[in-house]
């Protein structure tokens, strides 16, 4: 016996709300988004006896599936700011930053306007982006803009990562068995669950490797917290002690990518040179950028370099040898799908299933933005992800804030994070669009709110 999915799904709309009403602004937000989706079905799935249903997607997109937790934790934070914080809402001013997400929300009309056997889908996708992705970005930009803010919200991710623990360490011996057990059937419970030592686990998210991102997120800003001096103690453990009890869990939690994604990014949060760092952010922002289009080409294949390539054969051989092949299958999946993708180049199909004509749907959200929306969805999308990098890292005006500045590179680094995750993986954590919102902000204009601002423990 477990709980109705959509019954859970629709409780948290008024618990959500009643969040507004009881806490102060910030620390409302950051639960209502958090705890959403750290503990709420993704949705009311469909059962099937097949192991790898893996037309079933992230609840980041909008498909079939439109009751979802990005949907209902965007919808209470919205009743919720209209309800009992109006007046800070009305103080919002649009920005040419809002831009990309204005887009965003919008290019699924656009998309449906070129086939108009979809504008009834490409309406449902306007209302679930701007739901899903407006609203966390725009309480991003009203309220986690200034230090005092990105620090909160910076020591929620810490917190959600560290009452995770628990979760995965049971998990990782009996095998991924709480989503089945409250809620019912989760489409990729066990694919993949099997590991060298016990299982990797899912928790309560929507696969093993969203997990990793989560932990190794949480690791990560822990770790700069710590190295920065910049707080304390995260519910209440000193903040070197939840640092390492992070890394050791996430390292547990055996997902590959996000083990080797904490290692890299591990310098952006402990080295002190700012040209230093600046200069490795543009490299690896141009890196994302150049990977995902030089896939979009198909002018090179991938498979065929490592085949022919002494260190990318080298490498896959590696991989292969210690079982982690799922690399290889990622990029082909990718490159099957890139011919037919490139048929709908500017706008996109208009649908989320533009790739069911081919033999399984590709695994990277680049490309199935790209599918979905075409290139106008496409530079959405990445604008939203690279402008807080860019906004953070070369700020306008003078800084006079060495602790805010550092603050900011550890939160791009976690940006850098999913930016990378994504190439690779079709689902994003929704709740770091407050992050990227707040780091949008010019700094050199803000007019950050401080009412409401609230402390974590």
């Amino acid at each position: 016996m477990h709980f109705s999915p959509t019954i859970v799904l629709a409780v948290w709309i008024p618990a959500g709300i009643y969040l507004f009403h009881r806490y102060p602004a910030r620390i409302a937000i950051l639960a209502n988004f958090f705890v959403g989706w750290g503990v709420l079905p993704g949705a009311h799935y469909i059962a099937t006896t097949q192991d790898f249903p893996y037309w079933i997607l992230g609840v980041c997109l909008p498909t079939d599936y439109l009751f979802t937790k990005a949907a209902v934790t965007g919808l209470a934070a919205l009743v919720g700011i209209v309800l009992f914080r109006f007046a800070d809402l009305k103080k919002f001013r649009a920005g040419l930053c809002d831009l990309p997400m204005a887009v965003w929300c919008c290019v699924p009309l656009l998309s449906a306007a070129t086939h108009w056997s979809t504008f009834p889908e490409g309406f449902r996708g306007a209302a679930y982006q701007t739901i899903c992705w407006g609203v966390p970005w725009v309480l991003g930009r009203i309220y986690f803009s200034d230090h005092d803010s990105l620090l909160l919200a910076a020591r929620a991710c810490v917190i959600a990562g560290i009452c995770y623990v628990p979760i995965c360490l049971v998990e990782i011996c009996i095998g991924p068995q709480l989503y089945a057990f409250l809620y019912g059937y989760q489409p990729y419970r066990w694919v993949g669950a099997e590991r060298y030592l016990g299982f990797r686990p899912i928790g309560l998210l929507e696969d093993g490797n969203q997990l990793g991102i989560w932990m190794a997120a949480a690791t990560l800003i822990a770790v700069a917290l710590y190295a920065r001096r910049l707080a304390p103690r995260a519910l209440g453990l000193p903040m070197g002690w939840a640092a390492t009890l992070l890394a050791v869990t996430t390292l547990l939690c055996q997902s590959v990518g996000s083990v080797l994604l904490l290692l890299l990014l591990l310098p952006f949060v402990l080295l002190q040179r700012r040209s230093v760092l600046r200069r490795a952010v543009a490299v690896l922002a141009v890196a994302i950028v150049g990977f995902a289009l030089f896939q979009m080409t198909d002018r090179v294949s991938l498979r065929a370099m490592a085949q022919h390539n002494g260190v990318l054969h080298s490498l896959a051989t590696a991989l292969a040898d210690v079982g982690r092949q799922s690399l290889a299958w990622r990029i082909s999946h990718e490159e099957s799908q890139m011919t037919l993708a490139l048929q709908k180049p500017l706008l996109g199909f208009g649908k989320w299933n533009w790739w069911q004509d081919g033999t399984v749907r590709p695994w990277s959200l680049w490309l199935l933005v790209f599918g979905m929306y075409g290139v106008i969805g496409l530079m959405a999308f990445g604008s939203i992800l690279f402008l807080p990098v860019l906004r953070a890292a070369w700020p306008s005006g003078e800084v006079s804030d060495p602790a805010g500045s550092s603050l900011r590179l550890a939160l791009v680094a976690l940006i850098l994070m999913v930016a990378i995750d994504n190439l690779l993986n079709g689902a994003m954590i929704l709740p770091y669009l407050l992050l990227m919102g707040g780091l949008a902000t010019d700094r050199a204009s803000q007019g950050a709110h401080r009412s409401g601002l609230g402390e974590i423990p």
